[in-house]
């Protein structure tokens, strides 16, 4: 079967379609891959490229455990691992996890330096137009002190010209201010979690309490939470490009034989994401020592660009002035040249200067933002800043990825097809399909069977019933195992335990299916294969 190379994929369906296949098998070896041998290095100018680019950020990264053997990172660390069965870790110890948590912080990048509510309005303040405003407001009040009989509106004048640039810097400051305040208690409301092994129990924890030590499982679409040293592999593959650049996922598996740490195989970086396959892997740095920390202190002072609208606002503003300003050095040549009266020439060229300023614009242009960004919050969009808004009118293509952002990410088997039948999952009044009366019935035990047996979804705990325990995976295989078992005839637990698995194949992007073998005795032989993925890619094997 020919490789396609992964692709990028838009906004994912809520319905997906699985495709199952059962096939009796009489397989007795499997090839294996040493875990000693090193990934050579790729020989494109592009891969030379940032090889050299990552050789140079190496020189300022203080990690080494990618030299060290598994028992040294142990010993250095104080955790147990079992390398032949990591899934029987001890990890750490609770106690200790908490300890390290209070010793080195919170698994968190230092935020940057936030600026105070004054200085953030004073920013929106000294804007340019505000500026021309002010610059106006102040030239009225030095023409009424040149010629206070004869100019007294100009005290009304001067205040609307400057009131206006204040106000129109409170409305700007108070929306950006609103939306941080939203923005920030969202994102506390969906903190990021991961798995860890702790007193030999897998758990999900918040990515922030991740600790030095601690053993990860890391699977398909995870994204790594702090720098950790690869102990145990199957078929993972890490998308570096966030870091180094490189566009193709990069294998990470035990072993290595490289020194440079960004081209290790047995490390996978913080920020990074797992796309293929699955791994057991030792946390060796967290927070600001990560490697991302470290990028982050050094970007922590890049500048905000400027808005497409502000840039042309600027722009338009810089024309008018410069118009103005010729406009009155012009009149005020001409009163001087006629009447010879500096008071009379300076007061009619600063009343020149003025005329050209459209005060109304900018309060104008503010509150059209506003309203657009309340438009947008009574469709559920947050807006972070009015710079938002005026970028979303100059684009011309929005790509989005919804799945998993804001959603519960759970999904659930509502139909089943074999043997030419459609079945119903459910008992909804809306459902499509006979009803499944028993787990025994010829094509939907095959399927329940395959969703039991191949799978990578793991359970918090083990000592409760099923039902209430938690499921640790991917959202499509967490949905086929709770229909699994839901309709199973016979234990959940005795029936993975009586046909254990021997060989396996993750599911990644580019194959779309899951294959793996188990002890299952058939009248050909005592190994049974199984594999689902989608149907197309199923059904053309």
């Amino acid at each position: 079967m020919d490789k396609e190379k992964p692709r990028l994929s838009g906004v994912d369906n809520v319905q997906r379609t699985i495709a199952f296949s059962n096939s009796n098998t009489n397989l007795r070896t499997f090839p294996s891959r040493d875990p000693r041998v090193g990934t050579a290095p790729a020989d494109s100018f592009s891969a030379d490229h940032n090889n050299k680019n990552a050789d140079d950020t190496a020189k300022n990264i203080d990690i080494t455990e990618h030299l060290l053997s598994l028992e040294q990172v142990c010993t250095k660390y104080s955790v147990q691992v079992n390398a032949a069965r990591p899934q029987d870790s001890f990890g750490l110890g609770n106690a200790q996890a908490a300890k390290l948590l209070v010793e080195n912080g919170p698994n968190t990048l230092t935020p940057p330096k936030r600026k105070s509510a004054l200085q953030k309005y004073i920013i929106c303040l000294t804007s340019l137009f505000n500026l021309m405003l002010i610059a106006s407001g102040i030239l009225v009040y030095i023409v009424l002190a040149i010629d206070y009989k004869d100019n007294k509106a100009n005290v009304y004048m001067g205040a609307i010209l400057i009131g206006v640039a204040f106000l129109n810097a409170v409305i700007e400051w108070y929306q950006e201010r609103k939306s941080e305040n939203t923005l920030a208690a969202l994102l506390q409301m969906i903190p990021p979690k991961t798995h860890v092994i702790r007193e030999r129990k897998l758990e999900s924890v918040q990515s922030a309490d991740v600790v030095v030590g601690d053993v990860l499982f890391l699977r398909m679409g995870d994204k790594v939470p702090a720098d950790c040293y690869v102990f145990a592999a199957t078929d993972l593959k890490v998308d570096n490009s966030s870091l180094t650049g490189e566009s193709e996922p990069q294998e990470r598996e035990p072993g290595n034989t490289m020194r440079n740490p960004f081209e290790a195989t047995n490390l996978a970086f913080n920020g990074t994401l797992a796309v293929s396959g699955s791994a057991y892997a030792i946390v060796v740095r967290t927070g600001d020592g990560t490697v991302l920390g470290q990028i982050a202190g050094l970007t922590a002072g890049e500048e905000k660009a400027e808005s497409p609208m502000s840039h042309e606002i600027a722009r338009f503003v810089r024309i008018i002035a410069s118009v103005a300003l010729l406009t009155a050095v012009v009149f005020f040549a001409t009163g001087m040249g006629l009447y010879n009266d500096f008071a009379f020439s300076i007061n009619f060229a600063i009343g020149t200067f003025v005329a050209f300023v459209p005060e109304g614009l900018p309060a104008t242009v503010t509150m059209l933002l506003t309203i657009a960004a309340k438009r947008m919050a009574a469709e559920n969009v947050l807006v972070k800043d009015l710079q938002g808004v005026e970028t979303l009118g100059a684009i011309t293509c929005l790509a989005t990825d919804k799945t998993g952002t804001l959603t519960r990410n759970q999904m659930m088997v509502t139909n089943l097809w074999t043997n030419g039948t459609m079945y119903a999952a459910t008992r909804a009044h809306n459902d499509i399909g006979e009803s499944i009366s028993s787990g025994n019935i010829t094509g939907v035990r095959e399927i329940l069977l395959t969703s039991t047996l191949c799978c990578s979804v793991k359970f918090d705990r083990s000592d409760v019933p099923i039902d209430k325990r938690q499921l640790l995976g991917d959202a499509t295989e967490s949905g086929l195992v709770r229909f699994a078992f839901s309709r199973l005839t016979g234990d959940f637990d005795e029936v993975q335990a009586q046909h254990t698995k021997v060989f396996e194949i993750p599911f990644n992007s580019a194959n779309k299916w899951m294959l793996s073998v188990h002890k299952l005795t058939h009248d050909n032989g005592p190994l049974t294969l199984m594999m689902k993925g989608a149907p197309e890619r199923v059904l053309r094997l």
